[in-house]
């Protein structure tokens, strides 16, 4: 049978230079595609939870600020058909 190499203080391991610097680049290249994956992860977690959060939330204005537009509108519309029937009044009479 074959014998187990020993591993001790005197043990050596001969590996090129080309190799390990391919062995330390994928091991880099592995560590930052991970924290770059759990990053993003991370983050459509966090967007994902903010959706959710402003789903039921009233994007709008106060409905008290729309009702006062609505009503200054209202009162401009009826001051511009009171000058347009005036105007017809007079045009019409002036017509004549």
């Amino acid at each position: 049978m074959s014998q187990i190499a020993k591993v001790d203080d005197k043990s050596s391991l001969n590996i090129s230079l080309s190799y390990l610097l391919q062995i330390i680049g994928v091991s880099a290249l592995a560590v930052w595609g991970y924290a770059h994956t759990t990053e993003r992860i991370d983050f459509n977690l966090r967007e994902t939870q903010n959706l959710r959060a402003n789903q039921n939330k009233y994007i709008f204005p106060d409905i008290r600020v729309l009702e006062e537009q609505v009503i200054k509108l209202e009162k401009e519309v009826i001051i511009l058909r009171t000058e347009l029937e005036a105007y017809k009044r007079t045009n019409n009479e002036n017509t004549k």
